[in-house]
């Protein structure tokens, strides 16, 4: 199941089919009409952005409260132009090879989230992208964790919501505070609005029989093509990965200058861009991913459709409750 977000972290996705949306319904509802329902999609998805955003302030308030001063790097949040960008390529995956390399598929050689380790001069683990917080001792690292997230490994708790299936939150700690505090000791049911809402999670469209066929087809001609990918996802992944090699070549090897490590990256990523988007026009892969999606997507939110409006108001709520606490000082 495609989780819908990009850079964030992964939620529990809803599993359930049309017949299920129906349930308890006497006649079936009438549909939101394509427009509507992306604007409020969009609303939505950004509105729990910014609790997540929110969520993070207060559980380092907390934290510092107890002592630490030192935090990881804090999670990025792309400000989306729109629906395709938030939606991302599970959904909208057809390249654009006119477009700068870099800006393709949005991978680059000296991206910071491409953090390699190497071993240094007294053997110690040296970090391409240091930060105060990876340079700390891994017992202090793993206290402040613990004092974050409820342990040192941050284990989520899991729990079963009403209508939209599994879920996680934070297993203790201050992230766990937060998450009450925001949430006025409600936060499982706030994740479940969420999934009602659209806004975590989605339907099961990509299990559809015309998404399956429509990935066939996209796989055997990338195939043809001499590429072994059976979904754009794995393409991605796989290029993500080449750029972390020319990386190590770049900064560790130093067998390369960024500039030409740059070069060979947009070689190969021009090159496949321009097979993929052959691909996905033999194939129809987006137009049939994107028909398929807000079918299913219309259909969901159409028989919740309370949840859905009113989920930017519970969430915008929540933001204000965080500036409280935060102009407060205090958790």
């Amino acid at each position: 199941m495609p989780d819908l977000l990009k850079g964030r972290v992964a939620r529990g996705a809803p599993a359930f089919l049309a017949a299920a949306l129906l349930a308890g319904c006497a006649e079936p509802p009438e549909p939101i009409d394509r427009a509507t329902a992306e604007a409020v999609l969009a609303d939505n998805m950004a509105s729990a952005d910014g609790v997540e955003q929110a969520l993070e302030r207060v559980a380092k308030l907390c934290v510092e409260t107890l002592g630490f001063t030192v935090h990881p790097p804090a999670a990025e949040y792309e400000e989306a132009a729109d629906i395709r960008d938030l939606l991302g390529e599970w959904v909208y995956s057809e390249p654009d090879p006119s477009l700068p390399p870099a800006e393709i598929y949005g991978i680059r050689v000296d991206d910071p989230a491409i953090t390699l380790m190497y071993e240094g001069a007294n053997g110690e683990g040296v970090h391409t992208e240091p930060d105060p917080f990876t340079e700390l001792p891994q017992a202090d690292q793993d206290a402040y964790f613990d004092a974050y997230y409820g342990s040192p490994g941050m284990e989520a708790e899991t729990v079963l919501l009403p209508d939209v299936g599994e879920s996680e939150r934070a297993g203790g700690g201050c992230m766990r505070e937060a998450e009450d505090a925001l949430a006025d000791g409600a936060y499982p049911d706030y994740l479940n609005h969420a999934g009602l809402a659209g806004a975590r999670g989605g339907t099961d469209w990509a299990t559809d029989e015309r998404v399956a066929e429509a990935l066939h087809a996209w796989a055997d001609c990338m195939d043809a093509r001499g590429h072994d990918y059976g979904e754009p996802i794995h393409l991605r992944s796989a290029l993500f990965s080449r750029a972390g090699d020319l990386k190590a070549a770049w900064q560790i090897e130093g067998t390369m200058t960024l500039a030409e490590a740059e070069a060979a990256l947009a070689e190969e990523v021009v090159a496949t861009a321009e097979d993929d988007a052959a691909c996905h026009a033999e194939s129809r892969l987006e137009e049939v991913q994107v028909e398929v999606f807000w079918e299913y997507l219309v259909a969901f939110v159409s028989a919740h459709e309370e949840a859905f409006y009113s989920f930017h108001k519970r969430a915008q709520d929540m933001q204000v409750r965080a500036q409280e606490i935060l102009a407060a000082g205090r958790l």
